[in-house]
């Protein structure tokens, strides 16, 4: 029925959903009855944009917007949330780039993952578009692979900081642990934390 009237499936079943044309179900198949269809495809012609009619296509669409709002429903809340996560979503990116040794690599990973256009930054590089997205996607990959070491990265740049610090200061003639904990916090942390520290009066 589909092919013979050049109707999409998916209009049928919404006009029969609503009511616009006889339809009967059995098991999961569903039958239109033909003199209905014809009848309802007739009166779309002849009526036009009569009252009934555009408040029965007012309620098509309702249930159109009601379908595609329920499928996208996790999709539209992330996207509603953007604005208030945005501030964290930029210090973990700006952390992680840090770790990103090469300053054109860095840029590239931070600018699009903060909102800036690839275009954009690949006119600033003077390099293809197309390279430029390669190199962002390569660098996601590149730390989806490092991930658990990402993880534990701030754990072990403290750890070593401790060590450099005492390897030197062998001369001082105190217990090491002991030196340590008299270390000021500026000296073991980098200066957001150490604030926050500050800020609940660890020194």
């Amino acid at each position: 029925m589909s092919e013979r009237h050049g109707i999409q499936e998916t209009i049928l079943r919404n006009w029969a959903n609503l009511g616009y044309i006889t339809s009967s179900r059995i098991n999961d198949q569903l039958f239109l009855d033909d003199e209905s269809l014809d009848a309802y495809l007739e009166a779309h012609k002849r009526l036009g944009l009569e009252a009934g009619y555009l408040s029965k296509i007012v309620e098509e669409k309702k249930l159109e917007r009601d379908f595609i709002i329920s499928k996208y429903d996790d999709l539209l809340y992330v996207l509603r949330t953007q604005k208030t996560c945005k501030p964290l979503y930029e210090i973990i990116i700006r952390e992680l780039a840090a770790l990103i040794l090469h300053p054109v690599t860095r840029d590239i990973f931070y600018s699009i993952s903060t909102g800036e256009s690839v275009a954009k930054v690949a006119d600033r590089h003077r390099i293809t578009y197309g390279k430029t997205l390669q190199m962002y996607n390569s660098i996601l990959k590149g730390l989806n692979l490092k991930k658990d070491i990402l993880a534990t990265y701030r754990k072990r740049a403290i750890n070593a900081r401790f060590l450099s610090l005492a390897d030197n200061n062998k001369n001082i003639n105190v217990g090491q642990e002991e030196w340590i904990l008299q270390l000021p916090v500026c000296k073991v942390a980098d200066t957001r934390l150490a604030n926050i520290l500050y800020n609940q009066d660890v020194r």
